[in-house]
């Protein structure tokens, strides 16, 4: 209760300093959406299914692939049967996709698959994936608060252990130039415990970058911000946060209604593109960069 109130006075406190959004867009018809991702020109969502059973192998998970406008153009791209698919991420014209325990590598062209790499035993809830290069990813097990390092050359993954566990470590977003991988967790015991920061890959060192706790999940960097969302409650309470990575200010993106379950998400063509997790959603808010911050 202590955390849920922290979490609330916090979001309150930085209602006034928010990024502009204008012409919001949402699009329904999803049953449980994840995860969203782009090649560029096309969008492709996780839809968990009907059922919101994250670790369940019930084989009712799909992943659609959509024009940049949200409109639908195959609702079941991935030819392989998924059970609840997660975190997506696309490199050299594949689409990798977390699905309970294991890693699937998916042909772009033709959504066919072309292997997989199974973490039977370590984890049922594998969630976001982020690329490295094009043998490396890093992907997040949730419900283990543990992190991976998959070699894809040879199939292999090992985990990655920080010197500060991060609860519940959910999105992941890799920056090359520094090298850091950006994190944030969902917490532990359903607390909104979760935290926001990033991993010095050269000595996989954890530096937590504010001290507002929460539910997060999706984690994005873009034009040196770090946006980030937090569910606050399992309910139709989550926001958006930016942070300008120079000075560490945070502000809370501006979006006309509260989200139910802010999910992971993407910049694309300056909009945040946001699966409403809870109510099968996809909301485009665009952002005005000039705009980001009030002093």
């Amino acid at each position: 209760m202590k955390n849920n109130k922290i979490v609330l006075i916090a979001c309150g406190l930085l209602a006034g300093l928010t990024v502009q959004a204008q012409e919001e867009k949402k699009i329904s018809g999803f049953n449980h959406i994840e995860s969203v991702a782009t090649d560029g020109k096309f969008l492709y969502v996780a839809d968990i299914g009907k059922n919101l059973t994250p670790e369940a192998k019930d084989g009712d998970g799909s992943i659609a692939k959509l024009d940049g406008n949200g409109k639908i153009i195959e609702q079941n791209f991935v030819k392989e049967t998924l059970n609840a698919p997660k975190g997506l991420a696309i490199d050299n014209g594949i689409l990798y996709a977390n699905d309970v325990d294991r890693l699937l590598a998916i042909d772009l062209a033709s959504g066919n698959k072309l292997y997989e790499i199974s973490f039977n035993g370590m984890t049922s809830y594998l969630n976001d994936i982020a690329v490295w290069d094009k043998n490396t990813l890093y992907v997040s097990a949730t419900d283990k608060s543990k992190l991976f390092k998959v070699n894809l050359a040879d199939k292999t993954f090992s985990e990655v252990t920080t010197n500060v566990s991060i609860p519940g470590i959910n999105g992941l977003f890799c920056s090359k130039k520094a090298p850091k991988l950006y994190v944030n967790g969902l917490g532990s015991d359903n607390k909104p415990n979760g935290v926001v920061g990033y991993i010095n890959l050269n000595n996989n060192e954890f530096t937590q970058l504010t001290p507002l706790e929460g539910l997060y999940d999706g984690i994005f960097v873009d034009d040196n911000t770090l946006y980030f969302s937090n569910w606050v409650a399992y309910e139709k309470k989550g926001v958006v946060f930016s942070m300008k990575l120079s000075n560490n200010k945070l502000s809370r993106v501006k979006i006309s209604e509260l989200i139910a379950g802010p999910a992971d998400f993407i910049v694309f063509k300056n909009q945040l593109i946001i699966p409403g997790m809870m109510d099968g959603t996809l909301l485009f808010v665009p952002i005005k960069k000039e705009s980001h911050y009030v002093n």
